[in-house]
């Protein structure tokens, strides 16, 4: 008998190839903490010392203070801080947790230092900056509904008097700036917010012309008439114009500035 001695072919394994250099010593990348693109990222001017706003927050002037803090840290790339958006890294070992605190501890030293020592002494004790800055949040939020409300007073009881034009709108548009700080509209696009806008642009216009003294209501009357109606501004230029037409026209005639006024008061312009 034939003994079949043919053997099966073996298939043999590809040997593995070895490992480059550059594969073998490979680690996982690193943040760049001189970037300064990265919220991390700390220039040699940071100091923990330094005054980031001009008021120190009060019992009064917290939302134009907040507003200020928000810019200040946002231009330094640490709004993340205050705002939660920048939580601590969970592994406590990592150089992210780390850079992280000392970038935590210097945010908290500017809202200390811009805070007046009163404020402060409640909330230096917080181990987080945006522990502290909801904090003062909370504390100030009825204290603002209260001032709103004699800001409200203020703007109401605003009249010309004895002031002149200029001073006048100077006050009043004081009193709205300080109003909108503490009750700003939405910042959204769409149409019902710039109808919003709309509306409180009219209203500050009216309010103007409501306080003006009757020796205007001639011109006064003139403006409510327009269509577009105007921005409170456009109707405060439209109102020194004829005054300083009202003074040629006077000094021209010979007339005295309370003859000429009363006229203008009776007649109109």
């Amino acid at each position: 008998m034939a003994i079949n001695d043919s053997v099966s072919p073996q298939v043999s394994a590809k040997p593995e190839q070895p490992k480059s250099d550059s594969q073998a010593s490979a680690k996982p990348e690193q943040p760049k903490y001189d970037d300064p693109n990265n919220p991390l990222y700390l220039h040699h001017s940071d100091q923990p010392g330094v005054v980031l706003v001009t008021q120190l927050l009060n019992d009064e002037n917290y939302p134009t203070w907040s507003r200020s803090m928000l810019m200040a840290l946002n231009t330094k790339n640490k709004e993340g801080f205050v705002d939660g958006t920048l939580k601590k890294p969970l592994h406590d070992s990592s150089t992210t947790l780390q850079q992280w605190t000392r970038c935590n501890n210097l945010v908290k030293s500017w809202l200390l230092n811009s805070i007046s020592p009163d404020i402060g002494a409640s909330i230096v004790n917080n181990d987080v900056a945006s522990d502290i800055w909801n904090d003062l949040k909370e504390q100030f939020t009825h204290a603002t509904s209260v001032h709103l409300f004699h800001m409200e007073q203020e703007i109401h009881d605003c009249v010309q008097g004895t002031m002149t034009i200029d001073a006048y709108y100077t006050k009043l548009k004081g009193l709205w700036d300080a109003r909108d700080a503490l009750c700003s509209l939405p910042s959204c696009n769409c149409g019902a917010a710039k109808e919003m806008f709309q509306f409180h642009q009219h209203q500050k216009t009216m309010k103007f012309l409501m306080g003006l003294n009757d020796v205007y209501t001639g011109v006064r009357g003139q403006i409510l008439l327009m269509d577009p109606f105007p921005a409170v501004n456009k109707a405060f230029s439209l109102i020194t114009q004829d005054e300083k037409q009202m003074a040629v026209s006077t000094h021209a005639l010979g007339k005295t500035p309370a003859t000429d006024a009363a006229t203008f008061a009776v007649h109109g312009p």
